[in-house]
């Protein structure tokens, strides 16, 4: 009943967050934070992931309240590598989209998004090991499953709301 409860406060905690982002202002804009405009999304994403992993795994009470912080975290940091990792790519389309593009500024970007890659690797590998330490070896099986079905479903949902964007089937109402 205690784990119950949890999921319910966070949940809960989830959904007005939400509400209050959208709902909130008055007028669409830039956020009051100061945050980008992805950034927000990110930010329910990962709540929302981590509420997900918590009915997925199991998770006590003692457990959660460990975890949260680490993943939270760690999370963010790779978001931000993530960010990183798609300028340099975006910069490398552009580049190599010009007639006679320099070879050392492809081999600078290449470069780059190696490192960026590395990045994202080395923050999956220490939440592993963080999570390899906090967890059982059967949630640390769930999470293994949890963790490649709700970035699956994620990118399903997401392409759905683009092709309904795309298709004017869906409309954001002010």
């Amino acid at each position: 009943m205690n784990r119950k409860l949890m999921i319910a406060v966070l949940a809960g905690a989830w959904l007005t967050g939400g509400w209050l982002a959208a709902f909130g202002q008055e007028e669409p804009g830039p956020d009051p934070a100061g945050r980008k405009p992805g950034l927000r999304i990110r930010e329910n994403i990962i709540t929302l992931k981590l509420v997900r992993m918590t009915q997925a795994l199991d998770l006590t009470t003692d457990q959660t309240s460990a975890l949260f912080p680490t993943l939270t975290r760690l999370e963010k940091e790779k978001y931000e590598i993530t960010e990183k990792l798609n300028q340099s790519t975006k910069s490398l389309r552009l580049l190599l989209d010009q007639d006679n593009p320099e070879e050392t500024k492809i081999l600078g970007l290449m470069s780059e998004i190696g490192s960026q890659r590395d990045q994202i690797q080395a923050k999956d590998k220490e939440m592993a090991e963080f999570l390899k330490t906090k967890l059982s070896v059967v949630q640390n099986a769930k999470y293994l499953l949890f963790s490649a079905e709700f970035y699956q479903r994620l990118g399903e949902r997401l392409g759905q709301l683009r092709r309904q964007i795309r298709n004017n089937k869906f409309r954001f109402t002010s």
